[in-house]
């Protein structure tokens, strides 16, 4: 797992939808508090098929300090998309797991959702990681008598890593599969998937961001966004090669960077194939799930915003 520190450089914003306006009303209710301090560690799989016709993200971040999970779930397929977020699950453990660890397991569970991540290998270099949830589908139209259960498992091997990024944070690139049950259907698919572990004492959620995570058969790249610094990297058959200078510019429909690779400038447009909001604070988190090309490789993957 190659270790590179981020380039900051200048940062441009065009076009970013806020959400501002639109979490307003929601309910400032999530634990810990905002901006409260305190070590927490949060773990994330995510994949989709070649095609970008169905696409899986599962995170949870716990807050042993604060007795809380957090818990995210989203399934979109072409036949919808199913969703479970909450921020205030009761934390039951395991401890946190030292960097070193050979083995880490992450647990969030309650009456409407449970997940469980595995991951093999220490956190600098993992070799494997074991997810399966269940939960029930939330929000996006669905009517509270008319929810759908949801369960799946998932197999991640990864091909490539970078370390470096952010203080504490390790993010594996590679192949998973995917075993869903949505309604009583089975749905099985695999392709290009990510993993990440991050382990941090600041607190959550009080920087604004811009945050892209995109994946191929051997081309995967990583996009931040978060003023004052930004940088990321690409891996294009396994050389990682660091990028600074990253703008943004999303509508509903597409999302468009620029950046400096290598001297050179790169310019990619990502195309929207299924959006989704989780509130936090009483704003929204933005997420997208995409595809486009990359370096002349299609790519399927993540555009994630805050305060944007």
């Amino acid at each position: 797992m190659p270790r590179r520190s981020v380039l900051v450089g200048g940062l441009g914003l065009a076009g970013c939808a806020t959400s501002r306006e639109n979490g307003a009303s929601l309910v400032m209710g999530d634990l810990p508090p905002k901006g409260q301090t305190g070590t927490s560690q949060s773990v994330m799989l995510s994949g989709a098929d070649e095609t970008g016709t169905h696409f899986v993200a599962v995170r949870a971040c716990q807050y042993p300090e604060a007795g809380v999970t957090w818990l995210w779930c989203t399934v979109a397929t072409p036949q919808g998309l199913y969703q479970f977020s909450s921020n205030k699950l009761p934390w039951q453990g395991p401890a946190l797991s030292p960097d070193e660890a050979g083995m880490a397991i992450y647990r969030a569970q309650s009456s409407e959702a449970d997940a469980k991540f595995v991951r093999t290998g220490t956190l600098k270099a993992p070799q494997r990681t074991e997810l399966s949830a269940r939960f029930t589908a939330q929000g996006q139209g669905l009517r509270p008598s008319n929810r759908v259960r949801v369960s799946l498992v998932a197999e991640f091997e990864p091909l490539s890593g970078y370390a470096g990024l952010l203080t504490g944070r390790t993010e594996a690139f590679g192949h998973a599969e995917f075993v869903l049950n949505i309604a009583g259907k089975k749905v099985v698919f695999q392709g290009p998937s990510q993993f990440h572990e991050q382990t941090q004492t600041e607190a959550r959620f009080v920087t604004p961001f811009i945050f892209s995570s995109l994946w191929s058969k051997d081309l995967f790249s990583t996009l931040l966004i978060a003023p004052p610094n930004g940088g990321g990297y690409v891996i294009n058959e396994g050389r990682p090669s660091p990028v600074s200078l990253p703008k943004a510019e999303l509508t509903q429909t597409e999302s468009k960077f620029t950046f400096t690779e290598g001297r050179v400038e790169r310019s990619i447009v990502l195309e929207t194939r299924f959006a989704y909001q989780i509130p936090i604070y009483g704003a929204l988190w933005q997420g997208r799930f995409v595809k486009g090309n990359v370096f002349g490789k299609a790519v399927v993957g993540m555009v994630n915003s805050w305060l944007f």
